[in-house]
């Protein structure tokens, strides 16, 4: 009998299931979700992330100041530079030379409405493309123009996000873009009303896929539109805000002194009677003045001095993730560099960058690219260049913003090292700093040949540099000190 109720309470045992403990729900973890995919999300969601994002880009100062640090960082004071590789070097020059003057505000040949230069309009797509998540380029051509086609931004809800469909040759209409049975982009469809500046009013119109270039980040497949950066953090920035207005009205209230009239005993009459010698009643007081106080009442004053000691150490807090999710730095986003030291400096400054040259990238490949292309067409069709010649002239490279040394001595002195061991080649490291090689040994030529002309000897030899165990040694002892 002891055996059988041995074997009971085995087999009676609670039913224990394996799974994954990233799954489990309990009342601790409220996790709402949905098993639907990407485009059912952004049909419901779309368009208020949209407007949140677009009014944290308005009033929000931290957003202000990421969109800021993208136009300073990405594009910098001259955008984006063009190193033309066609032969000969003079036929580069000539495309160098054209591409300039294509986009300088004086020509304005760029825009659909010629109110903007060639780096106006890429600073456009760039915040557009940060606040909204994506960007609807139209190509328009111009045949009175030099340089062909002119293009403007779309707005991204005007392409109407409600219009849906599925359609009998097996493609689909999803969120106002018509895709084919491969999910290949066919034509967008633009709701615009010339009567009204409200969205989603207006006639339905059909442009072309060929004349339009949709720029965003595909992150899920099947994915049919992009949707702001901001989605991650815009609630807690929201939440910052009122956090924010609600300290700002205590301290304020901390600033004021209020006061009210006590009843000492010592008059029975009525409040309102009780005057001063004057006959007024005191109401308020004002700095540097000693008024009488109504009789049989004394003045208590009243006055919050609660202060919040945690509000500097919340706010970082909140800033640092919201920035991690941005991809910046919290020192640089925030514009605190407040107890840093050239070390930690350094490492989020390098982090930085990689961030601002991959999103460089990102608008050459999907971007400058294109506009090239065209811009190419369009001097072949204008009789600039030659037909033979157009081919030749598609070879090219953009360059973003490039960045100066963050301690110059010691990195010149690693890539001086390198290049002894073979490991990089001048002309590598003047393309990476944006440089033409051929521009920059016909100015050294050029300074050699002003040198002769003066009487000035040349430097044959620049300065000899520190050893880098040297550079290493002072380096450490600069920084224990400043430590």
């Amino acid at each position: 009998m002891k055996l059988l109720r041995m074997i009971g309470r085995v087999f009676n045992r609670p039913y224990m299931e394996r799974r994954f403990r990233a799954s489990t729900t309990n009342r601790l973890i409220d996790w709402a979700l949905s098993p639907v995919k990407i485009n059912a999300e952004l049909k419901t969601d779309y368009l208020s992330m949209t407007l949140r994002a677009r009014d944290l880009a308005k009033n929000n100062e931290f957003v202000a100041g990421y969109l800021d640090n993208l136009k300073r960082n990405v594009l910098g004071a001259h955008g984006f530079t063009l190193q033309s590789k066609a032969e000969p070097s003079e036929l580069a020059r000539k495309v160098e030379a054209l591409w300039q003057e294509y986009q300088s505000r004086n020509g304005a040949f760029v825009t659909l409405d010629e109110l903007q230069s060639g780096r106006d309009f890429d600073l456009l797509v760039l915040r557009t493309l940060a606040v909204d998540g994506e960007v609807f380029i139209h190509r328009v051509f111009d045949p009175v123009s030099p340089y062909g086609w002119r293009y403007e931004v779309l707005d991204s809800l005007e392409i109407d996000p409600f219009y849906n469909e599925e359609l009998a040759d097996g493609g689909r209409i999803v969120m106002g873009i018509r895709f084919d049975a491969r999910g290949r982009e066919r034509s967008f469809f633009l709701r615009r009303s010339k009567t009204t500046d409200h969205y989603f009013c207006g006639e339905r119109i059909e442009i072309p896929a060929h004349d339009v270039i949709h720029i965003f980040r595909k992150f899920f497949p099947d994915q049919a539109r992009g949707y702001t950066p901001l989605a991650g953090i815009i609630l807690n920035l929201a939440q910052m805000d009122a956090y924010k207005e609600a300290e700002i009205v205590h301290a304020r209230i901390q600033a004021c002194v209020m006061g009210v009239w006590e009843w000492n005993g010592q008059n029975t009459g009525d409040f309102l009677d009780a005057t001063d010698d004057k006959g007024e009643f005191i109401r308020e007081i004002k700095s540097g003045i000693f008024p009488v106080a109504p009789k049989g009442y004394s003045a208590k004053f009243l006055q919050n001095t609660s202060p919040n000691n945690q509000f500097g150490t919340f706010w970082k807090t909140i800033l640092r993730s919201v920035s991690n999710a941005l991809g910046m730095s919290y020192n640089k986003a925030a514009g605190d560099y407040e107890s840093v030291n050239y070390s930690s400096v350094r490492e989020a400054s390098l982090e930085d960058r990689a961030n601002f040259e991959e999103m460089q990238q990102f608008l050459i490949e999907n971007w400058k690219n294109s506009q090239f292309r065209f811009f190419v067409r369009a001097l072949a069709l204008n009789g600039k260049i030659s037909g033979a010649e157009a081919a030749e002239c598609m070879k090219h490279k953009f360059f973003g913003r490039r960045f100066s040394w963050i301690d110059p001595q010691k990195e010149i002195n690693a890539k001086r090292e390198e290049m002894n061991l073979l490991l990089t080649d001048p002309i590598t490291e003047l393309e990476m700093r944006g440089l033409d090689p051929v521009e920059v040994i016909g100015r050294w030529a050029r300074w050699r040949g002003m040198c002769a002309e003066q009487g000035v000897p040349f430097m044959e030899q620049p300065p000899a540099l520190l050893p880098p165990e040297e550079e290493e040694k002072k380096e450490t002892e600069g920084t224990l000190k400043n430590e």
